[in-house]
């Protein structure tokens, strides 16, 4: 099952939010998406793969 965790970041906190999604996440990450709004926020969708519960 594929999920999607959202973060909001200012442009100076996207190193270590990213480099913690690559930590925790590991080979389940299948993305990082990063998008600007107009006030200079970062929108970090980060999507991995999570096997579903037995």
């Amino acid at each position: 099952m594929e999920l999607t965790v959202r973060r909001k970041a200012f442009l100076e906190e996207l190193p270590d939010l990213v480099r913690k999604a690559v930590e925790e996440y590991g080979t389940a990450l299948n993305g990082i998406e990063i998008k600007e709004d107009e006030k200079g926020c970062y929108t970090v969708m980060i999507t991995y793969e999570r096997e579903p519960h037995r």
